[in-house]
């Protein structure tokens, strides 16, 4: 990490020079925009501010890094922030003279935003809760570490037609997607990884090929190696729409996907020395065991130990929150945070009382599993962003708060701004992609609506697409839903294949 850290040191003179370039205007926004990418940094609309994507490895934040998240937003007057389905953490509004101050002082204490953006390795993702949950085979979390790690020291050494997203998943849940990722590791019963790869969401989404069974742990950078090698070799370079991994698989069949990328590992097997040798993590602290737990406390596999879930509304931080938690978690033990790719918080490890006490310093998160939805930043800020997504999420809670829907009457739904994904919109119950609908030859803001996408391994599916709902629709479809199912004393997902045609009349109504 030492040599990174100073090789990554030595590149941040020439991105500063080339940022304080655009905001010169000698540089294009285009130019700038392929530049900046790979610092993790991009200006936002109108190119008066930027943004800053914090690299929070494995979705982890200890009481250090929340530290300094807390210590860099006060000292440069930052105020917005958003949690990303990539389990990192956007600075939003960021002036230009703060960008490279604040990538050094994170590189002190191992935030890299290297690679946040760009054609590069982004931060390896890690089930959330791995090392706690009760139900995973084992914990993933020290092996996606390896990767991240690995990856970390090969950033900047090669030349990759795209970005390249790797994943790993301790449990059926699969919140991490690992099998529809570039590459993904899902742990078996058996202590042993299933591998797939050239899978991804956006344009043209693919699940993906599975080019690993049952595989020894120890033996997981040798898949990561050969995934680089395998994109550099087939992926495209002069198509940057078809330039992602998943691509691939309208160039090679399935089987020659398989055939091959076995070859590559058994020759990286013979040729390197990537063994990865992990010594998994052990929590000693301990409480009493709790009776009756409060809402959103969810008990670990460590006896004694709980974890609270918080769902920042939109994925959106402030500050002030930031201080908040990183005042009340300072002075208890082994508590971290943890970030989800649905934009959660689990804060982890915490005894009962520690955990009761944090439920009650974050009663203004979500309420319901549908104020729990999802939303990248959106076009407000987002420079190729479509619509504004966060917002219209968050005018969509506001106004349905009133009406007061029960648990599960409406479900999680996912919301990107454009077709790139962000949001995830390909796997929710309800998913949202922002688009364009002419009217009598006039442009009206609308969201591509897909229906019945599922993440968790059984039965895993992207969302079908059924239609186009007008942004000034939205509220009035979610509200006319939510009743008709409180009329009924029934859950969305009850009563969504109990009625229907009762569904279908009230999609046809709105699309």
């Amino acid at each position: 990490m030492e040599s990174l850290q100073q090789e990554l040191y030595q590149e941040l003179p020439e991105f500063e020079e080339k940022t304080k370039q655009f905001c010169r205007k000698e540089i294009s926004v285009k130019e700038y925009k392929g530049y900046s990418g790979g610092f993790g940094s991009y200006a936002q609309r109108g190119g008066e501010a930027f943004m800053l994507r914090l690299r929070m490895n494995q979705g982890r934040i200890t009481k250090e890094k929340l530290n300094f998240i807390v210590e860099q937003c006060q000292k440069y007057d930052i105020h917005r922030t958003h949690c990303t389905t990539c389990q990192t953490v956007q600075l939003h509004d960021v002036q230009p003279d703060a960008l490279t101050p604040i990538m050094k002082a994170g590189l002190e204490i191992g935030i890299v935003t290297r690679g946040g953006g760009g054609d590069y390795p982004r931060n390896v993702m890690c089930s959330p809760l791995s090392g706690v949950d009760p139900e995973e085979p084992f914990d993933v979390y020290p092996y996606a570490k390896a990767a991240g790690e690995y990856l970390l020291k090969i950033i900047n050494k090669y030349s990759l037609p795209r970005k390249l997203k790797v994943a790993f998943s301790n449990s059926q849940a699969n919140e991490t997607h690992a099998n529809f990722r570039d590459l993904g590791f899902i742990a078996n019963q058996d202590h042993t990884f299933d591998v797939y790869c050239c899978g991804g969401l956006g344009n043209n989404p693919m699940m993906g090929v599975k080019v690993g069974d049952h595989i020894d742990p120890k033996d997981i950078l040798y898949y990561v190696n050969t995934m680089v090698l395998f994109f550099m070799e087939h992926g495209n370079y002069t198509n940057r729409a078809k330039a992602r991994s998943r691509y691939i698989q309208q160039e090679l069949t399935e089987e020659e996907i398989q055939k091959e990328f076995q070859e590559k590992v058994k020759l990286a097997k013979q040729n390197l020395d990537h063994d990865v040798t992990i010594q998994e993590e052990s929590i000693t602290k301990t409480g009493p065991i709790a009776t009756e737990l409060p809402d959103r406390v969810l008990a670990q596999k460590q006896p004694g130990l709980y974890t609270v879930k918080y769902h920042p509304i939109c994925g959106n931080m402030d500050v002030q929150k930031w201080a908040e938690l990183n005042h009340l978690i300072q002075d208890m033990e082994a508590v971290e945070l943890r970030l989800s790719p649905q934009e959660d918080i689990y804060i982890v490890n915490l005894t009962i009382d520690e955990a009761k006490t944090v439920v009650a310093h974050t009663q203004d998160g979500a309420r319901t599993s549908f104020e729990a939805s999802v939303s990248c930043i959106g076009a407000q800020t987002c420079q190729v962003g479509l619509r504004n997504s966060n917002e219209v999420l968050k005018k969509l809670i506001d106004f349905l708060r009133p009406y007061n829907f029960k648990e599960g009457v409406l479900p999680r739904i996912y919301i990107s701004g454009c077709p790139s994904s962000c949001g995830t919109h390909q796997i929710g119950t309800i998913g949202l992609q922002g688009f364009t609908k002419l009217v009598d030859k006039k442009p009206y803001s609308a969201f591509k609506m897909s229906l019945n996408g599922k993440p968790c391994l059984t039965g895993t599916q992207f969302g079908i697409e059924s239609g186009l709902l007008l942004e000034s629709d939205i509220n009035s479809f979610f509200k006319e839903l939510g009743e008709t199912i409180t009329e009924a004393d029934s859950t969305f997902a009850i009563w969504q294949k109990e009625n229907a045609d009762q569904w279908q009349a009230l999609l046809k109504k709105y699309l």
